[in-house]
C-alpha cells in the first residue's frame, strides 16, 4: 500500500467533522467488524462519526464487537429542509400545523397585516456529513437505500472506497481498493499501522482480527499470505480477544442451525458446466430440525467457502407448497442481478433473493434453466 493513501485518508479526515461510515446492505461479517474498527479509531480521534448500513439488525453473534450497538439502520437527518418566513413587517401571533392525508399544513398568524408570497422562501440546511467512508462494497448501488434515498450525499460529498474485491467500481473520490488483500480488515491494519500516532488499541484489534477470521474462514482460505498471518499475530499482541472471536463465529450455532445446515449440505449438486452449486429444502426439513429462515443465514458463505471453484451458489426453499424462495450468490465476476433479471431480484451484483409462485421442484427447473441463456447473454 502506498504510503501516500494513508496520508491522504488521514488528511480527508482531519479536516472533517461528523463522517458516515457504511458497508453494503448484504454484509458480510468482514464489513460489519471493519465499519466498527474505523468508527472507534475515529471516536479515540474526537471525531463525530456514524455506522449506518441499510435495515440493519444485530446478528446475535456479533454482540460481542465492541461499537456494536451503536450502528443505525438508517441515516436519520441526512440534511433539513427550511421555510423561512420574514415576519419583519407582520410580526407573528402564532404558530401550528396538521396532518391531513399526505400533507403538512402550517398555520401561521400575523400580529399585524397580512404574509405575502414574497415573504416565503426555502432553502435546505448544509448535509450532516462531510465525508464517506464505505468499507467492502464493490458498487454504491449495493448499499440498498441508504444510496437509493440519499444519492445527492454520494454526489456532492468525498467519498473513500476502501474494498479488496476485482470487481470494485472505483466510485471514490478516494479509490483504496487492493485485490490481493485477503479482507478489508487488512487494508485498514495496514492503513492504521502507517498513521503518525499508534491507535489501535485492544477494542480496535478485537474487530480487525474478526474481519480477518471471518473473510479467511480462520485462515483457511487460499489467499492467506504470510503477511494475513502477521498481522493476525500483530493483533493478538494489541490485545485482540481471539477466543472470543472463534466462541462467537464458529461455536454458538444452535442446534436447529446445525441440522438445517446439514440438510443443505447433504443434498448439494453441482453443474461443471455452469460452475454452478445448489441445493434444496422443503417445509418438511425445517419442521423436522425445528429451524427458521433466520437458520439459514451465513449458510451461503459455507458453501462458497467450500465450493471455492463454484461460480454460481443457490438455496432454494419453501415459503409454502406453491411458493418457493431462492438465494443466489456469484462470489466472483459474475453478476447476479443480470442473471437473475427476469424473476424480479432484490439485492447487489454479488447476492440477490427473489420468489417464485412455483412448487419446489418447479423453480428448481426454472432457475437452472434459466442459468445457461442469461449466461450466455
Amino acid at each position: 500500500m502506498a504510503q501516500s493513501a494513508a496520508l491522504q485518508l488521514k488528511e480527508l479526515i482531519d479536516r472533517s467533522k461528523k463522517i458516515l461510515i457504511t458497508t453494503k446492505k448484504q454484509y458480510s461479517g468482514d464489513g460489519l467488524a471493519s465499519c466498527l474498527a474505523f468508527y472507534l479509531t475515529l471516536k479515540k480521534l474526537n471525531k463525530n462519526a456514524e455506522v449506518v448500513i441499510d435495515d440493519f439488525n444485530l446478528p446475535e453473534n456479533y454482540k460481542f464487537l465492541p461499537g456494536a450497538k451503536e450502528i443505525q439502520p438508517t441515516v436519520k437527518k441526512a440534511k433539513k429542509f427550511i421555510i423561512n418566513l420574514d415576519i419583519s413587517q407582520t410580526g407573528i401571533e402564532s404558530l401550528n400545523y396538521d396532518i391531513q392525508g399526505q400533507n403538512l399544513r402550517i398555520h401561521l398568524s400575523p400580529s399585524r397585516g397580512v404574509f405575502t408570497p414574497e415573504d416565503l422562501r426555502f432553502e435546505t440546511s448544509e448535509f450532516a456529513y462531510d465525508l464517506i467512508l464505505i468499507i467492502d462494497t464493490p458498487e454504491l448501488e449495493s448499499l440498498g437505500k441508504l444510496y437509493d434515498w440519499h444519492r445527492d450525499l454520494f454526489y456532492r460529498l468525498p467519498v473513500v472506497n476502501l474494498d479488496h474485491n476485482l470487481s470494485n467500481e472505483q466510485y471514490g473520490h478516494l479509490n483504496i481498493v487492493e485485490i490481493t488483500a485477503s479482507s478489508g480488515a487488512e487494508i485498514i491494519y495496514r492503513l492504521l499501522d502507517k498513521w503518525p500516532v499508534k491507535i489501535i488499541d485492544s477494542a480496535i484489534a478485537t474487530c480487525l482480527l474478526t474481519g480477518l477470521i471471518d473473510k479467511t474462514r480462520s485462515f483457511k482460505t487460499s489467499n492467506v499470505s504470510p503477511e494475513v498471518l502477521k498481522i493476525a499475530g500483530d493483533l493478538i499482541n494489541l490485545g485482540a480477544n481471539r477466543k472470543e472471536i472463534v466462541t462467537q463465529l464458529y461455536q454458538t450455532k444452535t442446534i436447529p442451525m446445525l441440522k438445517i445446515w446439514g440438510k443443505v449440505l447433504s443434498r448439494l449438486e453441482y453443474d461443471p458446466r455452469l460452475k454452478a452449486v445448489w441445493s434444496k429444502l422443503d417445509l418438511h426439513d425445517f419442521t423436522e430440525s425445528h429451524a427458521s429462515e433466520k437458520d439459514l443465514l451465513g449458510v451461503t458463505s459455507e458453501l462458497i467457502a467450500l465450493n471455492p471453484l463454484a461460480e454460481i451458489i443457490i438455496l432454494f426453499y419453501q415459503a409454502s407448497v406453491n411458493q418457493t424462495k431462492v438465494i443466489m450468490h456469484c462470489p466472483g465476476l459474475i453478476n447476479a442481478l443480470s442473471l437473475s433479471r427476469q424473476f424480479a431480484p432484490q439485492g447487489d451484483k454479488r447476492s440477490v433473493a427473489f420468489v417464485l409462485d412455483e412448487t419446489l421442484d418447479q423453480a428448481e427447473t426454472t432457475v437452472l434453466g434459466a442459468l445457461p441463456k442469461a449466461i450466455i447473454s
